[in-house]
């Protein structure tokens, strides 16, 4: 896994909240880790720079926060929202700006 900065890991970690909440990924509605990565890669992270490394690494910390849950299935790994944290999904899905609630989340 390559070394992630804290504001890669902020800006990607709300599009990928974002993403999978659009998508509305709750358990049944699962993404597999190649279409999240493809759909990110094209969209936020193009003049960022973030690899697919990258966005494996912050998946995986989110991952081991419980806001995300991944299981194996045929084609590989699949992500969804974990319902249990919905409060702190909803927070960072709806905030905007450099006040963030995810560094708090790491410290836990």
């Amino acid at each position: 896994m390559t070394k992630v900065k804290r504001w890669e890991y902020i800006i990607a970690s709300r599009s990928i909240c974002r993403n999978l909440f659009k998508a509305d990924c709750w358990g049944k509605g699962s993404i597999y880790f190649d279409n999240l990565a493809k759909g990110l890669a094209d969209r936020e992270f193009s003049k960022l720079n973030i690899s697919k490394d990258k966005i494996e690494s912050i998946l995986e910390a989110l991952v081991k926060q419980k806001i995300c849950i991944k299981k194996k299935k045929k084609h590989g790994w699949k992500y969804y929202l974990n319902m249990d944290r919905y409060d702190k999904i909803k927070e960072i899905t709806k905030e905007i700006g450099s006040s963030s609630i995810i560094p708090l989340l790491l410290d836990l």
